[in-house]
């Protein structure tokens, strides 16, 4: 069965108290539904944003600018200097769609100018180096760490804002391999991504009232919240991939992806398979 129901229990405090956890995107939507919810769980949060919180909170803030590597790891730096350790973390932070594919703009000089790069960068790129970051300080510590990866649904098929669901989809192939890496080295670390479907967030400007316009009601920030909490705290997952639309949760990588890939692939090993044979020629 696919689909599943993430109950308080799974939630419960002990579960969360004195873990340390890094939030990325922290000071809205998904974000900051998720540092709250920490918080309330009793946590030690570090919300990183480029730009300041709504309101002061469970969370200390640490203003980031997860596009800049410098500012990446000047934030893992702080967090072990001041905590020691690191848990969790969601590499959550994301902009919406911006670059033009149909109509290039030029330059005062009448040169074309490359499309807008600022979605990947956020969406992939730092998504990427959170990550990183996060196995590179988990793999010194006995009990490792779990980190969540936020992906899209416009990961899973064609969607209209290219730079977006591009980005999304990168971070759904990262993950995936991640996922596997990890396994193969024997790490202490879980990595799961979220796939949400339209989310309350202000991921386009104004979003509730174009979605109130199209007659589409988006789901609540604190329903991908709890997701990436319960996928925190539940050890077993791993290599999961989550997606969430309308208040449901259903687990597709493992259920859907995965046998779909095996049903094209046919006979024979993955090509996951002959890399590792390769691998282990050099080992």
């Amino acid at each position: 069965m696919t689909d599943f129901q993430i109950t308080d229990s799974d939630l419960s405090r002990s579960k969360f108290e004195g873990k340390v956890a890094i939030i990325t995107g922290g000071s809205s939507g998904i974000g900051l539904a998720t540092v709250s919810l920490l918080g309330s769980l009793g946590a030690t949060v570090i919300s990183a944003d480029i730009n300041p919180p709504p309101t002061p909170g469970l969370f200390v803030f640490v203003q980031t600018d997860v596009s800049q590597w410098t500012s990446l790891t000047a934030l893992f730096k702080s967090t072990i200097a001041a905590h020691g350790r690191i848990d969790f973390v969601f590499a959550n932070a994301g902009i919406g769609p911006r670059a033009n594919y149909l109509a290039l703009e030029t330059d005062a000089l009448g040169e074309l100018v490359e499309p807008n790069t600022a979605t990947l960068d956020v969406n992939l790129n730092s998504v990427i180096n959170t990550a990183t970051l996060a196995v590179h300080y988990m793999k010194t510590q006995k009990e490792g760490g779990s980190i969540v990866l936020m992906g899209s649904s416009t990961s899973l098929h064609p969607v209209r804002a290219i730079d977006y669901s591009t980005a999304k989809s990168g971070v759904l192939g990262f993950g995936r391999g991640l996922s596997v890496l990890l396994q193969a080295s024997s790490l202490p670390i879980r990595v799961n991504s979220l796939a949400p479907s339209w989310t309350a967030t202000q991921v386009l400007p104004g979003l509730d009232d174009l979605l109130k316009a199209v007659d589409y009601d988006a789901q609540s920030t604190d329903v991908v919240a709890r997701a990436a909490a319960y996928l925190f705290v539940d050890g077993k997952r791993h290599g999961d991939v989550v997606f969430v639309c309308e208040g449901k949760y259903k687990e597709i990588e493992k259920a859907i992806l995965a046998p779909a890939y095996g049903k094209v692939k046919g006979e024979g090993p993955s090509d996951d398979d002959v890399l590792a044979r390769i691998f282990a020629l050099a080992g």
